[in-house]
């Protein structure tokens, strides 16, 4: 308590006989010494009011002296003399003095310990709020140092840092240095690292972190007097915060460290493959010299099986009995030939794609001929084989492939239904929405060890003879499956198109629109993407990578949009053989992953003409990604049935488009209407800023042409007259923002409408 005034021996006997230390000044600039020297609790001025108003300037006017309580001793002082004094506390006796300075001391110390508590939050919640920000231990050092010193009145305060595994390197570590110290020679913090407990000697306290030290281990505090219970505290709650930033550090380290490590491995692993994969070809190559040679050497025996059988057949003298016995050797022979052809074939192409050989053929004659065949081999194992198929389907395919497809699928329920005591081979007409097909079934009612193990049955992993058979069906465009039914048995299944009596005309779009090969290995995605892509391009499906790769080499695609990760074989070995042929080196590629860093290992590799779009990505964003790697590409080829001027298809492209719109509209019982917008006016060179306009505002169903002059049609599936007609009214308004005006006509098109030609003209006129 500093006293100041002529009163200040018998007042500061008074206060000091309350339990207040005093230190007495008569005059002000001893009094400005007094606070330099102690910052004391309060000031209690004894003057009178001339004197302490001259007195409170001096002091307001020092540093010290700001936040700390003024008391005015107000019993020799006039009453009205007292309001002009700016003091924090007036009293009017000594009682009243004692006891407005103990009141105005409680708050104070209420008030300060309130401003450390927050200071000491604001310090935690800061390196809680670093630990986040993946600053090293370092950094968070220079944070804590400083603000500890200043909340704890500590002359010092470091980190200790640990470095290293096994004999660590130690290191103190505050704003200004970081110095290395040998644990051997420092007992007390040794002793409060290996102990976990506080312990201090010589005015220093180290602060050990309470479970096994990583990189922080401990604080240490340098400050003579001991620190309380509450301090203790506080710091025990700093260290566990410092301790969880210097693990988050080190683990977010150790992540990155693994990412890098493991990228590193999948790139080497990648040309490890590469490297494998040019040794597979040259044994590849060498596979198709030996099949060649064998096929050619299998032919002559073969040829003279054939005559023989001819010779018996033709002689005449062959007795009745082995008449059947000598057909079957001959058609046999003929198959076996066929196979040999098709091996020799096989051999010399070296992508490995299914060569066609298509005319019209019945499928259930091929049927029944393939049971007739196999009759033998069924007897043999007294199994009941027949054919049920007792109508004409007339499909275009290669007879040689599909009679091979049903005789593995027999041959497969033959040898392997346990058993087994009948095979089927049905053949019937199945109605699809998109058309009829050919269905034809190998039904057995033997048992099933596994029903899980038929949904891979035509898996190469699996096997090479059922994977064959899904190849032909699918290259014929068809579907094969296999399943086993609640009653028992199991069912191998296939279907091919029937063939239509009258031809349908395809649509020019559909025909000259851009290629897109997509390979991905995911159904649902595939499906997805085909269904946005197919608005506006071609689309061809591959399964995996090499499926991709001898799509690319036998449909040379406008671009190829494959996944990364597929399985038999991925998308950056896929690219690099497809790069590596002539053929499809300039096809544009758009590799699609769900990994974030794609592209800079792309860059790692070196690999040109590829774009990448990370999953999970829009529709509109593929659109926009395949539409400007088109662009960019040197081998794009403009789609026949499409205006040059505006992008959108011209009157030819959309005739096909309005036929093939048609035919949905009548099979399907939907909606569609279709309308015109014929300028009023010359279009003098708005064409293209219209089609813009017609472009954005049509939603991806819908279909809108440019028919010369500034005339647009639409087509609007699935779209009502009333709905259709809001539509091109709005969309004719937008138009007239452009300064061209347009008149609008549309049809509600009804089953049994006429044709396209004849709708556009009745719109036109």
């Amino acid at each position: 308590m500093l006293i100041l005034g002529k009163r200040t021996p018998g007042l500061a006997e008074r206060l000091t006989s309350r339990g207040f230390e005093c230190e007495a000044s008569i005059k002000p600039a001893e009094a400005v010494k007094a606070l330099q020297r102690r910052r004391p609790d309060a000031i209690v001025i004894s003057l009178p009011t001339r004197s302490a108003t001259q007195a409170l300037e001096v002091l307001r006017k020092n540093p010290a002296a700001r936040g700390v309580p003024v008391a005015f001793d107000g019993t020799r002082v006039a009453a009205r003399s007292l309001g002009t004094l700016d003091v924090d506390i007036v009293a009017r006796s000594l009682d009243d003095l004692e006891v407005q300075l103990l009141a105005g001391l409680r708050a104070r110390r209420v008030a300060d310990r309130d401003e450390l508590v927050r200071r000491r939050l604001e310090l935690l919640l800061d390196v809680t709020r670093a630990a986040t920000t993946r600053s090293p231990l370092s950094k968070l050092a220079e944070l804590v140092a400083p603000r500890l010193k200043a909340a704890l009145g500590c002359e010092q305060v470091k980190v200790l840092q640990l470095e290293g595994d096994g004999p660590r390197k130690a290191f103190l570590v505050d704003e200004q240095s970081k110095t290395l110290i040998d644990l051997a020679v420092a007992p007390t913090i040794r002793k409060a690292i290996e102990t976990r407990e506080v312990a201090g000697a010589d005015g220093t306290w180290v602060y050990p972190v309470p479970h096994e030290p990583a990189s922080f281990a401990a604080l240490v505090l340098r400050r003579v007097t001991p620190l309380e219970q509450e301090e203790r505290d506080f710091l025990s709650a700093i260290c566990v915060a410092l301790a969880n930033a210097s693990e988050h550090v080190q683990a977010q380290a150790t992540v990155t460290a693994t990412r890098t490590s493991l990228e590193s491995a999948y790139l080497e692993r990648f040309r490890e493959l590469q490297e494998a994969n040019q040794r597979l070809k040259a044994l590849d190559r060498r596979k198709n010299e030996l099949l060649a040679v064998l096929s050619h050497d299998l032919r002559a025996p073969l040829n003279v099986q054939l005559g023989h059988s001819h010779i018996l057949l033709t002689d005449g003298g062959l007795p009745k009995s082995l008449t059947p016995s000598a057909e079957a050797i001959q058609r046999s022979s003929r198959k076996m030939l066929e196979l040999v052809e098709s091996l020799l074939e096989s051999s010399r192409g070296e992508d490995g794609r299914i060569v066609l050989f298509t005319k019209a053929m019945d499928v259930s004659e091929t049927c029944q001929e393939t049971v007739k065949d196999l009759q033998i081999l069924a007897r043999d194992r007294g199994i009941s084989l027949r054919a049920e198929a007792p109508m004409s389907l007339e499909v275009v395919g290669d007879e040689q492939k599909i009679r091979q497809v049903l005789q593995n699928l027999v041959t497969n329920a033959l040898k392997h239904a346990k058993q087994a005591k009948s095979v089927v081979v049905r053949a019937r007409l199945k109605p699809q929405p998109d058309g009829d097909v050919a269905y034809v079934e190998v039904r057995d009612d033997g048992t099933v060890a596994d029903a899980n193990a038929l949904l891979m049955a035509f898996d190469r992993s699996s096997g090479l003879g059922l994977s064959i058979c899904r190849d032909y069906v699918e290259r014929h465009g068809g579907e094969i499956w296999a399943e086993a039914p609640s009653g028992g048995g199991a069912v191998f299944a296939f279907t091919l198109p029937i063939r239509q009596g009258k031809p349908v005309r395809k649509p020019v779009v559909t025909a000259g629109a851009p290629l897109v090969l997509l390979a991905e290995d995911d159904p649902v995605f595939a499906r997805v993407c085909t269904m946005g892509l197919s608005g506006h391009y071609r689309v061809e499906v591959a399964r995996d990578g090499n499926e991709a790769v001898a799509k690319a080499k036998a449909l040379t695609p406008d671009i190829i949009v494959m996944d990364v990760f597929m399985p038999n074989r991925d998308g950056l070995d896929a690219l690099r053989e497809l790069q590596q042929t002539s053929s499809t080196a300039q096809i544009p590629v758009l590799l699609i992953s769900g990994h974030p860093d794609l592209s800079d290992k792309l860059r790692a590799l070196d690999l040109g003409h590829v774009d990448t779009l990370t999953k999970p990505f829009s529709l509109s964003q593929l659109l926009t990604r395949v539409g400007d790697s088109m662009k960019r590409s040197t081998s794009k080829v403009a789609a026949v049935g499409v205006d040059p001027e505006t992008g959108l298809f011209d009157q030819l492209g959309l005739v096909n488009r309005l036929e093939q719109e048609l035919s949905r509209s009548g099979r399907y019982g939907r909606a569609l209407s279709v309308g015109v917008l014929k300028p009023t006016v010359p279009a003098a060179g708005r064409v293209a800023s219209c089609a813009a306009v017609m472009r954005k505002e049509l939603r991806s169903p819908d279909i809108v042409g440019h028919l010369g002059g500034g005339v647009f049609a639409v087509l609007l599936p699935e779209t009502g007259i009333a709905d259709a007609r809001q539509l091109v009214n709005r969309m004719a308004q937008l138009l007239e923002t452009e300064g061209l005006p347009y008149q609008t006509r549309l049809i509600d098109v009804r089953e049994g409408a006429q044709g396209a030609e004849a709708l556009l003209e009745q719109l036109l006129a």
